[in-house]
């Protein structure tokens, strides 16, 4: 009995020491860890609005509002009623002026899981682009969808919505974007987490 209570002894002892060390390193590491995600952000930021002085959130914003927004069915490419808009900025230039809107958004419908983007839209609606913070997909497949050459048929586009192609016809019409070879379900992910931005841009104030 008595080598059982020491051995609890030593395993409370151990468990003890060994959450202190924890909290300790997460004291430690939880600064620069914001610090790189904050600075991570603005460079996302700058990437969809590189002509923008400064950032502002928008006031009023709620995930709530955007989740009912997104509930209402008009994304055309299927499964993204559940994606997140987790933040929306103002993209404002050198004399206040509002330039347009940046929505981080979170979709699951990647290949790999969750892929979530910040998405630039102009205040009359036209697309500046996206610039990827987490994707996990298939190497020299859906992992392009981080490559500017596939990223660039959103940029520059006005329109309702996107629609992903495999017949090569995105070249001739802005609303459709042709899919990364052997990576639709990516291509698809990504085209509808910049539809649900659309959506909700509709829905802000000064929105087309």
């Amino acid at each position: 009995m008595n080598a059982l209570i020491k051995d609890c002894i030593k395993l409370v002892t151990i468990t003890v020491i060994a959450g202190a060390a924890l909290g300790a390193v997460y004291g430690i590491t939880k600064e620069p860890i914001a610090a790189q995600e904050a600075k991570t952000q603005m460079e996302a930021y700058a990437a969809v609005f590189p002509d923008a002085a400064e950032f502002e959130e928008v006031a009023d914003f709620t995930p709530e509002a955007a989740a009912e927004a997104l509930a209402s069915g008009e994304n055309p490419i299927e499964g993204h009623e559940d994606d997140e808009i987790s933040s929306v900025v103002e993209a404002v230039d050198a004399s206040g002026e509002v330039m347009g809107y940046i929505f981080n958004v979170t979709t699951a419908e990647g290949y790999g899981g969750d892929i979530s983007l910040t998405v630039g839209i102009q205040a009359d609606g036209t697309v500046n682009g996206y610039s990827i913070l987490t994707i996990n997909e298939t190497a020299g497949l859906g992992m392009n969808a981080q490559e500017e050459e596939w990223a660039d048929q959103f940029a520059g586009k006005n329109v309702e919505a996107f629609t992903v192609v495999k017949d090569g016809s995105g070249a001739n019409d802005d609303a459709k974007i042709d899919a990364i070879s052997g990576a639709t379900i990516t291509s698809d992910a990504v085209a509808g987490a910049v539809n649900s931005c659309i959506i909700y841009f509709h829905t802000l104030e000064g929105g087309n």
